[in-house]
């Protein structure tokens, strides 16, 4: 019967309506929808938003089976995008990653005071015979009289140890980890990083920058059915952190495919325990021969949104590319060269090192767009950012049919010469920032948190090292400002997972530019919206539509109406996946 035939037959119009499997009343909807920003009802069928508007409207889709939930007032958004996360690495931490030192260099400076408690991790059981961990900063390793590794000689003599720094950056190691890996004074750099050496002897020191400290890392965590099993629950822990603060899609920004890191999301999808739509950035190895490691790439390229009728919730879509270091290791890379060392060995690097060259870049964007891959390239310091966006600006020569189609995005972006802030939107790259960085008191040198549109001239800080001071730091409202779809993340575990966290700062952040609403619009946009937009999948996601995945996240605090400090503090009450709650306060 048509709808019109029903007015007229005298029949109720709710009869006519598609009865949603449940419903959303009482609520302060934002929707991050331009067409209606506002709402205070959802209705929800077959995962998919049905009806957003008023109660009565809501109600029509009401039938004996709905489930009709009251909020009581309270807020709801779309489900916050995170796309850049590390959620199996960060979860690892608290697996088989036992030696932790986050909080014990936070309280003391000095490594030689570590050594009681780096004794004690020789203890823990672990998934593999190597004692990992980390959470240090590499600054407290220098000038401390004798060589780092024989710290941690005298701690663990007789296992090898590998402690990341809290960038990620630098793997501090002892003698027996350099043996098993073959690293001795005649060993070379690798490209991308550095084993740092005594001035005197030339002797491996225990320090290992960047790509040197990754290889050492992809030697130690080879699969074995133990750590693939630590890897397996490190991610259901990950899951379960993020949506329980609102988060329910995130960029895997990591994924070392040669070590076994894939297969743990294989095996989730198949048991059905992922908890967020996730998204696979695939790692590019530096050290791979390049014909190789292209067509190894290519094979694990899959961006179905459905299998069969089910949504999927795992695709393999960007590929993973650091282009620099950090600026505190004297790897960013940097188009002015630095003005001092952190470890004279780094000095034979003046300008930073590249993981991947500009040339390497272009190659490998050319032919992976051609795939389907978009790229996300860690592109920290200015001139990273700058032989990034060159690249991509090559590949749009060589493809210019997928110009618009492809949407690749730089991450971090702590360091930009002004003259490359307009090129996002010239090129439609995406600027992936985060603005959290040191959030809990032991702030990193090389992101921590600046005024916009401050110099990098100032004597504080690593700042005073950098040499360019036509660069900008952080310019995140600058390059918003130009048109740019700008995106915010986390990079956790560097920085905060609650994507609460970055809706305070960015607004303590904007004052004296923007008005509290100005930056929580653009904030809340950034970190669902576009984020979706860079995840390719903004159609079905990111925003409350009708059309749209259920999605969403009940808060107990409207962020327009409290005050600012209160934001990170508001409580996450249910997070929903396709209208199914993921995570329900107690």
């Amino acid at each position: 019967m048509s709808a019109l035939a029903a007015c007229e037959a005298g029949e109720d119009a709710s009869a006519i309506q598609p009865v949603a499997d449940r419903i959303l009343l009482n609520a302060d909807v934002y929707t991050v929808n331009e067409a209606q920003p506002w709402a205070e009802a959802i209705a929800i069928r077959n995962e998919k938003i049905i009806f957003v508007g008023d109660t009565a409207g809501a109600r029509a889709h009401q039938g004996p089976d709905t489930d009709v939930v009251d909020l009581g007032g309270r807020f709801v958004l779309p489900g916050f995008q995170d796309a850049h996360i590390h959620p199996l690495e960060g979860a690892s931490l608290d697996t088989f990653f036992g030696c932790r030192l986050e909080e014990l260099s936070r309280q003391v400076d000095n490594p030689e005071s570590w050594l009681d408690y780096l004794r004690t991790c020789d203890d823990d059981e672990r998934a593999i015979d190597w004692v990992l961990g980390g959470g240090h900063d590499l600054s407290q390793l220098v000038d401390i009289g004798r060589m780092p590794k024989e710290i941690l000689d005298e701690a663990m003599p007789d296992v090898p140890v590998a402690l990341m720094e809290k960038s990620s950056h630098s793997f501090w190691v002892n003698s027996i980890a350099l043996e098993r890996a073959g690293i001795t004074k005649e060993t070379p750099d690798p490209q991308g990083g550095i084993i740092v050496r005594d001035p005197v002897t030339g002797e491996p020191n225990g320090i290992l920058t960047d790509s040197a400290g990754d290889e050492i890392a992809h030697f130690a965590l080879q699969a074995t059915p133990e750590l693939q099993e630590a890897r397996y629950r490190a991610l259901l822990v990950s899951q379960d952190m993020m949506t329980s603060v609102g988060i329910t899609s995130a960029t895997n920004a990591r994924v070392y495919w040669d070590r076994g890191n894939a297969e743990p999301w294989l095996r989730a999808e198949k048991e059905g325990t992922l908890k967020t739509r996730s998204i696979m950035a695939i790692w590019a190895y530096p050290h791979m021969e390049d014909d190789a490691q292209l067509a190894t790439i290519k094979t694990m390229y899959r961006d179905d949104h459905y299998q069969g009728d089910t949504p999927s919730l795992l695709r393999w879509s960007q590929v993973k590319f650091y282009s620099d270091g950090v600026v505190s290791n004297n790897s960013g890379a940097v188009l002015e060269p630095y003005t001092r060392f952190v470890y004279p060995s780094l000095a034979k690097r003046p300008r930073g090192g590249n993981y991947f060259t500009e040339e390497r870049l272009k190659r490998y964007i050319t032919e992976l767009e051609r795939v389907g891959f978009d790229v996300h390239i860690h592109a920290l310091a200015d001139r990273a950012v700058q032989e990034s966006l060159n690249a991509i600006a090559f590949a749009q020569s060589q493809n210019p049919n997928l110009i618009g189609l492809r949407r690749h995005q730089l991450t971090h972006i702590s360091l930009i010469d002004e003259a490359d802030i307009p090129r996002f939107a010239e090129l439609g790259a995406i600027p992936n920032i985060q603005i959290t960085y040191g959030d809990d008191g032991s702030e990193t040198e090389e992101e921590e948190s600046l005024p916009e549109d401050e110099e990098v001239n100032e004597e504080d800080g690593w700042i005073s090292i950098i040499a360019n001071t036509k660069a900008r730091f952080s310019p995140v409202i600058n390059i918003h400002e130009t048109g740019a779809r700008v995106v915010i993340s986390s990079d956790w575990d560097v920085s905060p997972m609650s994507p609460l966290v970055a809706v305070q700062t960015m607004i303590e952040q904007s004052e004296g530019r923007w008005r509290k609403d100005e930056a929580l619009e653009f904030i809340l946009k950034a970190h669902t919206l576009n984020a979706a937009y860079a995840m390719q999948h903004d159609d079905v996601t990111g925003s409350i539509e009708i059309g749209k995945f259920a999605d969403l996240v009940v808060l107990d605090d409207n962020f327009f109406e409290i005050p600012t400090d209160r934001i990170r503090h508001t409580e996450i009450v249910t997070t929903y996946l396709s209208g199914e709650p993921m995570y329900q306060r107690n």
